[in-house]
Parts: C-alpha cells; structure tokens; sequence
C-alpha cells in the first residue's frame, strides 16, 4: 500500500512541491504552501503551490515569490526571439509591484539597471511557453494562474498600508527538461537545452497583468533559491530610505532612523 501511495504522490507532484518548498526555506525565506488567492474572473478561491515571502520584521517592504509546481515528463520549450523586450519598460516586465516601487526604482533607474541582471534583462526573452507533445495548453494555464496570484497579493497587501512597498516575482519550477528554441540569422531552428529561463506574459484583462516569469528546473531550485534571497536582500537594502520615511510617516514623526533599526535588528 505504502509503494501505491508514494506512486501516486509522485504522479501528483507533490515531491517537487515539497522539494521547492524546502530549497526557499533553507535560502531564508518562511514559506507557505497551498495558499489561496481569489481569481479575478470568478471570484472563487484558488490555490497556488508555494508562496516564499523574505523575512519582514515591519510588512512595509514585501518581498514575495510565487511559485507554481509542473511534474511532467513532457518537455518544455521556450520560443524566444532577441526583440521581445523591444520598447516595452523594464519596470513592468521585472516583476508585478506596486506604483510605489515602480516609482522608487525609476528614480535610480541607471543604479537598478546596473546591480540587477533581473531587471537589465540581457539575453534572449521568451514570448511563450509550451509542453512539447501535449494536445492542452498547459503552460499558459499555470502561467495564468501564477498572473493571478501575484495580482490578487498585491492588490491585498495594498490594503494594508498606504504606500506600501511590493513586489511579486512569478516563478514556474519544471521537474523536465527546458528547451530554448530560437531563430538564427540563417532562418534556421536552433534547440538547446537550458536550466533556467523567462517569457513575457500578457493577460489583459483581468488582471491588468504584464511581466516576465521565470521557469526554473528542479536541479537549478537550490541556486536559483539563493539568488532569489539575494535579490530580496538587496531590494531591502537599496530602497531603506523608502521604507523608513513610510515607517515614519506611520508613526507621526519626521524621522525615526534609531527605531526603524533597532526593529529591523541591524542598527547602523
């Protein structure tokens, strides 16, 4: 009976989840799984995999990634093209944020575009998604379903605080293989088979939702993990002047800097 089970539990997937779940707990972040979020279209609740959220002593600044898991033995190809990213604003395809981080980002947009790869975007950018030898559209439903989880949390944690700082990054995890497939100059089909990748994804509307989505293979989750701690790290530490004037602001004061890090338990 125990083989059945562990059969089924792995048909089902449920061992990546649980596999992506605990590479982001060890990279630092808590992590909640099977979490609700409230689809756009009907209303009715729905379930995405994994919510990671970086550590936030004040839930002013939140740093989130949400993940969806696809067990498949199916392959998946990435069709990229060098000028998907042409012309369309960065700010929008680095993650889904509130206007208030769009805002703080495009004030140091040079700064932003240099220390953050994510958001300088090199390289080839896919414009879609697809399961090689599937008759259904699985991707673009997981990467509708991640679109409207990451709408639904920030438009929640708006609803908290006035002002507050937010950003969702949308992650697929594959446990099969990814292929970039690209165009050469020649006009020829090139295949190549990578780790980790990302496509613009559009639904409009609802939500009013345009970014990129990184899909990630299993055997990269342990490194990509840790970048992505990385990254919340360095977003807490180049937008804390952000965070404390909001902080301050709810407090009634000018200025509060030795209790703004006295609570954040890295006084400078």
């Amino acid at each position: 009976m125990l083989e059945e089970v562990q059969r089924w539990l792995t048909g089902q997937g449920f061992p990546l989840e649980m596999r992506t779940a605990s590479a982001f707990s060890r990279a630092g972040f808590e992590v909640r799984q099977s979490v609700l979020y409230t689809d756009s279209e009907t209303a009715k609740s729905r379930e995405i995999d994994i919510l990671a959220i970086a550590p936030d002593v004040l839930g002013i600044l939140r740093v989130f990634f949400v993940l969806e898991c696809k067990a498949s033995k199916k392959p998946w190809v990435l069709l990229t093209s060098p000028g998907v990213l042409e012309g369309y604003n960065r700010l929008f395809a680095f993650a889904v944020s509130t206007v208030e981080i769009k805002a703080a980002i495009a004030n140091r947009i040079f700064h932003f575009m240099q220390d953050y790869p994510w958001l300088k975007k090199d390289g080839l950018i896919g414009y879609s998604l697809r399961q090689a030898f599937s008759e259904t559209d699985q991707a673009y439903a997981a990467a509708l379903g991640l679109a409207k989880a990451s709408d639904d949390l920030i438009r929640r944690e708006r609803g908290k605080y006035a002002g507050v700082l937010c950003l969702a990054f949308p992650v697929m995890v594959i446990n099969s293989p990814l292929i970039c497939c690209e165009l050469t100059e020649a006009g020829e089909i090139n295949l190549k088979e990578i780790e980790e990748g990302e496509f613009l994804f559009h639904a409009d509307p609802p939500p009013n939702f345009g970014t990129c989505i990184r899909v990630v293979t299993a055997n990269r989750l342990p490194d990509f993990a840790l970048r992505a701690k990385k990254v919340a790290d360095q977003l807490r530490a180049d937008l804390k002047a952000e965070e404390q004037a909001i902080w301050s602001d709810m407090r009634g004061k000018k200025s509060a800097p030795d209790e703004f890090d006295d609570l954040r338990g890295r006084k400078e």
